[in-house]
Parts: C-alpha cells; structure tokens; sequence
C-alpha cells in the first residue's frame, strides 16, 4: 500500500463538494479527499523522468504536466489546495 492510500484512507477527509453543498462539481468522486492521489501520481511520474533523463528538456515538461494535473483537480473541483499540496 502506497503512503498516499495509506494517509487517503487513515485521515478519510470528506471531499470539497460534500462540506460545500452549493458547489457543483464538473466530476463525481467517492473516495477519500486528503492527498490528491492524481496529484501524488503525477509528481511521481515527473520526479521518475527527470531522474532518469536528466535534461532540461525532460524535466520542464514533465513537472509543467504534473502541475497542471494538480490545477485540473482544484479547477474540477474535486480538492481543497491543502489536498493538492500533500500530494505534492
């Protein structure tokens, strides 16, 4: 079990959508909020390129995607910042 399911379902933090009813979300989600696990993967994947092709060319993009996958969750509205930063 990866650090991320293991503090996702230790902490169960309830998802943005569900403490703020008015909000609607562009996606449904069920699972724990608290870390963003798109995020965690996303940086992961990054930090993986970079190490093994250590480029400037590799490195720019791939944290340029993972960050964006960060934005693309706060933007769906399926995460508070602090969920995105932990998953950082």
């Amino acid at each position: 079990m990866s650090l991320s399911l293991l503090l996702k379902n230790t902490i169960n933090r309830a998802r943005l959508t569900k403490r703020i009813i008015l909000l609607l979300p562009k996606v449904k989600e069920n699972s724990s909020s608290f870390p963003s696990g798109h995020t965690t993967a996303a940086f992961e994947t990054a930090t993986s390129l970079s190490l093994n092709f250590p480029k400037w060319y590799v490195i720019i993009p791939a944290y340029t995607w993972a960050g964006a996958v960060g934005y693309s969750r706060l933007y769906l509205g399926v995460h508070y910042p602090s969920d995105i930063a932990a998953g950082f």
